[in-house]
């Protein structure tokens, strides 16, 4: 056969990997960061939340990231752990968009949850509940201006 007789050859598509197909998105990164406020808020380490669901503490992190979604079955683990209903997962998103763009959170986005998370550990730890409230309250004032 002549160059010309051959059969023209077609490239396969390319199969998506889960991974591809799975990216996270603004959601999934708000449902980790509301999962981590009420964990922090009831004192629980990740390690607890983590034992408590039958998970790895790395997979908690990994949700409270916004690096792995949460399944739908797993975020009911969560609410009956945390003590929440479902919807309090979802809390800081306003209503649905018909496009979202957008994965896991920046690196500065992160240290400004970590440390927002440890300051929110110190205030759980203080035991004068009146000292508490009015911390709450001077935080709160704070916020406003």
């Amino acid at each position: 056969m002549s160059g010309s007789d051959m059969p023209s050859r077609v490239k396969p598509k390319r199969r998506r990997s889960k991974a591809e197909t799975r990216r996270t998105t603004p959601v999934d990164v708000q449902v980790g960061r509301n999962v981590r406020r009420r964990r922090i808020e009831l004192g629980m380490s990740q390690t607890a939340l983590a034992q408590a669901c039958g998970i790895t503490f790395q997979q908690v992190q990994k949700y409270e990231n916004g690096a792995n979604r949460v399944s739908a079955s797993r975020l009911w683990q969560f609410a009956a752990v945390l003590g929440v209903p479902v919807v309090y997962f979802f809390e800081g998103l306003g209503a649905p968009k018909t496009e979202i763009k957008g994965a896991v959170p920046s690196k500065a986005e992160r240290k400004i949850d970590d440390e927002t998370a440890k300051i929110a550990r110190k205030i759980a730890s203080i035991q004068d509940e009146r000292l508490k409230k009015r911390l709450k309250t001077m935080l709160a004032a704070l916020a406003a201006k």
